[in-house]
């Protein structure tokens, strides 16, 4: 009975589980591999507004139609609108602003690790803003192991060795921590994908459209472009509808628990593909700090459940 048990949590669970975070950890270096296959410079800050908007807008479109071929509500009701503005702002428009630009800056293994930290504000927004949420000793422990990471990577460079667009990167981390309250407050009672679709459709027509305002452009339109920006639609639509139906059938815990993955992978497909080195004292020392740190403040979640 137990082995079965095991089996299908590794079916239903894990590996599904491991599949958004694998998802989700191959987006820095997708997102750099798209500034160099669509000719996008590193200071063209509009341009690299418009390669988000074109990502997400398409990737909210895909989930609102794998919605409506499921049966359900595609139209979001007067209620829904506010929800989905507040999930807009703090989980594409503000998140997404500062990461596309701060990933620009700096690169994707240091960018992988520092996004791990959203985990982390959104614990420390949820002690000061919500009361049945408060620090017990795991989350506080997983932040100071988080934040302690962080001081790892950027050790023996001081103020000079963190970058603005490493800043970025953090206030990008502060957004999803934000964002990730914000969706616990709004989406009890609601369809998830509904405001999922039209959080990241709406956020990217903004992000499209105020990148375009600016000026900017997708500089060079490829086969293999193309085909990237089309995995990374994928990619959202697929890691945010899977993450989604596990928060619905499992404890929070027990699939948040595996986000400490998302670094992991980041760090490991930024250097496989862009050549960038990871097996330094440095850098193997903040990934575990701040992987750690994420299943600490997130094992608190799941009291039940080993």
């Amino acid at each position: 009975m137990e082995q079965k048990k095991i089996a299908g949590d590794l079916k239903t669970l894990v590996l599904p589980a491991v599949l958004c975070t694998a998802l989700w950890g191959s987006a820095a270096p997708c997102v750099k591999s798209g500034y160099r296959l669509f000719s996008v410079a590193a200071g063209d800050t509009a341009s690299q507004l418009v390669f988000a908007g074109w990502r997400f807008l398409l990737a909210g479109l895909l989930v609102l139609l794998v919605n409506g071929l499921r049966g359900r509500r595609v139209a979001p009701k007067r209620t829904e609108l506010a929800p989905i503005a507040a999930l807009c702002l703090f989980q594409t428009i503000l998140q997404y602003i500062c990461y596309y630009i701060g990933l620009s800056q700096t690169t994707g293994v240091k960018g992988s690790v520092l996004s791990g930290t959203q985990t982390f504000f959104a614990v420390l927004l949820a002690h000061l803003l919500l009361r049945d949420d408060k620090l017990t000793r795991f989350k506080a422990l997983g932040c100071a192991l988080g934040f302690a990471g962080v001081v790892v990577l950027n050790a023996g460079g001081g103020l000079g060795g963190f970058s603005w667009g490493d800043g970025l990167v953090l206030l990008s981390a502060v957004s999803a921590g934000a964002g990730a309250l914000v969706s616990r407050v709004v989406t009890p009672g609601r369809d998830p994908m509904l405001l999922t679709g039209w959080q990241l459709a709406a956020g990217g027509g903004l992000l499209l459209a105020f990148g375009m305002a600016r000026g900017g452009a997708l500089g060079t339109v490829s086969p293999a472009g193309v085909a990237l920006l089309g995995y990374m639609v994928v990619l959202s639509a697929v890691a945010f509808s899977v993450w989604t139906a596990l928060l619905g059938k499992f404890q929070v815990g027990r699939v948040t628990l595996f986000s400490f993955c998302i670094p992991v992978f980041g760090a490991v497909f930024s250097a496989l593909v862009l050549g960038e080195t990871i097996f330094t004292l440095r850098n193997l020392a903040a990934l575990l700090l701040v992987c750690v740190g994420i299943a600490a403040a997130n094992y608190t979640r799941a009291k039940p459940a080993r």
